[in-house]
């Protein structure tokens, strides 16, 4: 479970006691706006182990290095090319033990950037009013995952599957790629990171085809390096990239 700048206390607390009633221990807090303190501690009730092993991180990148496929929430729909708007059992059905559950703050959920770093978005079933509290939204989601697990429902996400942390780069790494030729511009760049984001992401990508990918990249750039020093690739004077 991952949660994203939570504002209070109590709320750090009463999700970890709600990741301890179903069988869930390993809490990931990013750039938490309260100290996991005694009041989180109150609201724990014999899930204090789970608070003494949260990690803190500086950002949900950070959070999602290691793990294989996130699942953020959202209060409301969000149509993207990149993060598809899933049924709550059928993303929770597709958990790998190494996936994640992303929540967002209190006050206004998780940022679109935030979302696009998941490969699935879910909301709770409401009614009208759709702000659920944050440590309930984890306690229902913790309850639903528990039980397609004792339903035996089984990940549908290959074992051989690069990681999030091994994605993220990858994307970092393209985009300064894109920087460099003038494929896109600062204004345009989140949309078509999107686009990619999506397809990419659907290829299930193992380590050796992300290396492989990471790997042109590379060459990509030592040959605009090589350009932009006045030489083409056969050794011959040739006209610098535009930058």
């Amino acid at each position: 479970m991952i949660l994203v700048r939570p504002k209070m206390a109590e709320n750090v607390g009463a999700a970890a006691r709600a990741m301890k009633n179903f069988g869930l221990d390993r809490l990931i807090v990013v750039a938490p706006r309260c100290r996991i303190d005694r009041r989180a501690y109150a609201l724990a009730s014999h899930a204090s182990d789970v608070l003494d092993g949260a990690r803190i991180v500086p950002s949900l990148p950070a959070a999602l290095d290691g793990v294989r496929w996130a699942v953020g929430t959202s209060a409301r729909a969000r149509a993207s090319e990149a993060v598809p708007d899933l049924p709550l059992d059928d993303a929770l059905a597709r958990l790998p033990d190494d996936g994640a559950m992303a929540f967002g703050p209190e006050d206004h959920g998780l940022a679109n950037e935030e979302l696009d770093c998941c490969q699935a978005v879910v909301r709770i079933p409401t009614a009208d009013y759709a702000s659920i509290n944050l440590a309930q939204a984890v306690n229902l989601l913790a309850f639903r995952w528990f039980g397609l697990r004792r339903a035996e429902a089984r990940p549908a996400v290959p074992a051989e599957r690069a990681d999030r942390g091994q994605m993220e780069r990858m994307y970092a790494q393209l985009a300064d790629l894109w920087r460099r030729i003038g494929y896109t511009d600062p204004q345009r760049q989140a949309a078509t990171l999107r686009l990619y984001r999506g397809f990419l992401d659907r290829a299930d990508l193992t380590p050796r085809e992300l290396a492989a990918l990471r790997g042109l990249w590379a060459q990509t750039e030592w040959a605009l390096d090589r350009a932009f020093e006045g030489w083409s690739l056969e050794g011959r004077k040739g006209p610098k990239p535009p930058r």
